[in-house]
């Protein structure tokens, strides 16, 4: 019985894959959950993306409910905008594609720009969501920390508009299989997109997140460092 004990303790590969497996599907039920006002899902995206990052860097453990409603509580304002905005703009970016194609000419020259236009949005959208999910900044860094990201690592933006394109694609073109394809985006689809962009973005992440944290504990220990004006209090107190 030793060898299946440990087989499915927790601690070996095998429960460390079914604590993760468990963690994308209720992020994903939790994403599914919080997108249904449609207005919401930039934060949700963002909530999702915090809650794989934290499991990417090791919180294997970690509470799929709680950091979910933490990280879209953080993010609930700055995602939310960010994905009206970016909707807005996709919206009038496809309807003066759609027009420049019903002319000939010089007019139906202008959908070319308009579709590099349209695939700059996409890159900042890909890299929006998890950027803002890993650090507290303001629209305007946001918006320079993704250019920065995306620009520093062509393959990793490569990698990462693949794949959030080819499942939307295959999902919309193989019609007859739209009851599978539905059922696996309800399963974790989303959460497993969310789970391998982060990986590829994590390692962009990483020296900054580990910058942050190494100021942040400087910082805690020099409030917790007494001063030299305690010091002589204290001195004078025990007559020193």
């Amino acid at each position: 019985m030793r060898p299946l004990n440990a087989f499915f303790d927790n601690d070996s590969a095998f429960g460390q894959i079914m604590t993760r497996l468990g963690i994308l599907i209720a992020s994903n039920l939790l994403f599914i959950a919080c997108s249904v006002p449609v207005v919401t899902i930039g934060a949700s995206f963002a909530a999702l993306h915090y809650v794989m990052l934290r499991l990417l860097r090791g919180e294997n453990e970690l509470n799929p409910f709680r950091v979910f409603w933490q990280g879209l509580k953080e993010n609930f304002v700055q995602a939310t905008i960010c994905w009206l905005a970016v909707v807005a703009l996709a919206v009038m970016l496809y309807l003066e594609i759609f027009w420049c194609r019903q002319f000939d000419g010089p007019v139906a020259v202008f959908q070319y720009p308009l579709m590099a236009f349209m695939l700059i949005l996409l890159v900042l959208a890909s890299y929006m969501f998890p950027t803002l999910a890993a650090f507290h900044v303001t629209m305007s860094q946001l918006i320079a920390d993704c250019i920065y990201f995306a620009v520093r690592r062509p393959v990793t933006m490569l990698i990462v508009l693949l794949t959030d394109i080819v499942p939307m694609a295959l999902t919309y073109l193989d019609y007859p299989r739209l009851p599978l394809y539905a059922f696996l985006w309800c399963m974790f689809g989303f959460g497993l997109l969310a789970f391998s962009n982060s990986r590829q973005l994590l390692k962009l992440y990483l020296p900054y997140l580990e910058k942050k944290e190494e100021f942040a504990n400087e910082d805690e220990g020099a409030e917790k460092r007494p001063s030299e004006k305690q010091i002589l209090d204290d001195m004078k107190k025990l007559e020193m």
